[in-house]
């Protein structure tokens, strides 16, 4: 415990010391956190005013200061003390931006550009909750004398490897590339979040396919938003969902609903720099290895494409196709939309601001590929694909990992989705030119890989639906398995798919590794 005084008194006298710091100016911050942080004649509190940090970042350090120093707030007064820290010492657009992928629970395998960096501080965190951080050079290095003081087993645990080392090499070279003080900071810092509005959005729900649809935000009581979203999806569905969230500083929304296909869900959304786009996840609470992707654009008064359904069509065929979007006009001709050459538009059926109805035909000899979609200057690129046949499928995620759950940690589920594709304008399968068709509906089962060694693995491990959701067993030792052992295991899951008009089955498999709780799960008080 002395130790740990005597690490954090230096690190205070380094940062009241240094030239740099950003002073803290609201009085609920000031008298709550007043009492260890010490502040100087410009307003600059020890720690707070030298860091910077996601509003996840900074909710984990009122935990931390509770759990461990004794500090007590309100709830209410808690979510002042992070929305304030969140707008004032947060992250701006253009740095969420790059990290944003670990703050809406999106499965993503990182690249670590520094080798130090990986050794010393990936083995306990993910590279995104340091790249989330901006401190100035005596908080980065003082952060060793800090983690020594608080962590001291983790000598230990990295005794494979000179620790304290690999730190003097990793924090200065986080000091260069995360300083408090960033371009981006300086350009974005006075921005100001969205207010009321209109916005179109598009995106993939796991397991159930694309969708486009709107969403409005209406102002509320301290500084909330109450929405309201629509979302209709390519094979006809519609969903609709209500919640509220509020702006932690200008760029990052947290959100929460209820709707008629999820009860409770939660939305992890971030601003573009220039204000006019909304990209991240929405997902049920308690698994953010479900629910959706999604990119929301502000309505302005300019004709704007949301999406295309269907967003696939063959050589040869004829189909009715639905341009979504706003602010259309509704005496549009055909000459007014541009599909590219191949694709004859042979009458508006439907006209309105939000939705175009075509009927079209692809010739037999259109040109195989993607391409754009325009209505006057509106275009949406890429929304449509032209194809000649389906060469094969493949199941994705192509590895996965759920884990165990039901008792003390919640099961981690995987949604898996069978894709159709065709291998592209040159014929050759396994490019970069080959063409995902999008989700089609797959026969599913699980099969024993040849290196379970009879471990029966497909018994014990878990199961997978008609809809792709695979479902892992339960947590805790298995009186039924060789020594009891719990229900960990991998195994193959199994799509098959037959085209119309092919003689035999189309086969594509994952591979899936069951695993134990998160650690993190069974510690979380």
């Amino acid at each position: 415990m002395r130790l740990a005084f005597l690490a954090a008194g230096l690190i205070l006298s380094a940062a009241l010391s240094s030239g740099q710091g950003l002073p803290v100016t609201n009085d609920l911050v000031r008298r709550s956190c007043g009492p260890c942080h010490q502040s100087d004649s410009q307003q600059r509190m020890s720690r707070i005013s030298y860091v910077r940090k996601t509003p996840e970042g900074w909710e984990e350090t009122i935990q931390r200061m509770a759990r461990l120093h004794g500090f007590s707030a309100a709830p209410a007064d808690a979510r002042k003390i992070e929305q304030y820290l969140s707008a004032s010492h947060g992250l701006v657009a253009s740095e969420l931006e790059k990290i944003a992928y670990s703050l809406d629970g999106e499965d993503v395998q990182e690249q670590v550009p520094n080798d130090a960096v990986k050794n010393a501080c990936v083995t306990c965190h993910s590279y995104a909750k340091i790249a989330g951080q901006r401190r100035t050079r005596e908080e980065w290095l003082n952060l060793k004398d800090f983690l020594l003081a608080l962590f001291p087993t983790l000598v230990y645990q990295h005794r494979h490897e000179d620790w304290p080392g690999l730190c003097d090499q990793a924090l200065p070279w986080l000091a260069d590339q995360f300083p408090l003080e960033t371009p981006e900071w300086k350009r974005e810092k006075d921005l100001k979040a969205p207010g009321e509005g209109r916005w179109l959005l598009n995106g993939h729900q796991t397991g159930k396919g694309d969708y486009v649809g709107s969403l409005t935000f209406h102002a509320a009581a301290d500084g909330e938003f109450e929405t309201q979203i629509s979302r209709e999806f390519a094979d006809g569905s519609e969903t609709s969902m209500k919640g509220s969230g509020l702006w932690l500083g200008a760029a990052a929304w947290r959100g929460s609903g209820h709707g008629t296909d999820v009860d409770r869900e939660r939305e992890v959304f971030h601003l573009s720099a220039d204000g006019t786009t909304q990209r991240g996840r929405w997902y049920p609470y308690q698994h953010p290895e479900l629910g959706a992707t999604e990119t929301r654009y502000r309505v302005d008064a300019a004709p704007q494409i949301s999406g295309v359904f269907p967003s696939v069509l063959r050589r040869g065929a004829a189909s009715v196709l639905h341009i979504h979007g706003a602010n259309f006009d509704a005496s549009l001709k055909p000459g007014d939309i541009a599909l590219g050459d191949g694709i004859a538009i042979e009458k508006i059926t439907q006209g309105s601001p939000g939705q175009i109805a075509l009927q079209v035909h692809v010739a037999a000899d259109a040109k195989i590929g993607r391409r754009d979609v325009r209505v006057l200057k509106a275009a949406k690129a890429a929304s449509l694909t032209i194809f000649d046949k389906i060469d094969y499928i493949l199941v994705l995620p192509e590895k996965a990992m759920p884990r165990l759950g039901g008792v003390r940690a919640v099961k981690r589920f995987i949604q898996f989705e069978a894709h159709a594709f065709s291998n592209g304008p040159d014929g050759i399968p396994g490019n970069s030119d080959d063409l995902d068709l999008g989700m089609i509906k797959a026969s599913w089962s699980i099969s024993e890989p040849s290196t379970s060694s009879g471990a029966q693995n497909t018994k014990y491990v878990g199961t997978i639906d008609q809809a792709g959701l695979f479902t892992p067993a339960g947590e805790g030792p298995n009186a039924e398995r060789f020594r009891s052992t719990n229900n960990a295991g991998d195994v193959w899951v199994n799509a098959s798919y037959k085209p119309d008009g092919s003689a035999a089955a189309l086969n594509a498999r994952a591979y899936v590794l069951v695993s134990v709780p998160d650690y993190r799960e069974l510690i979380t008080p």
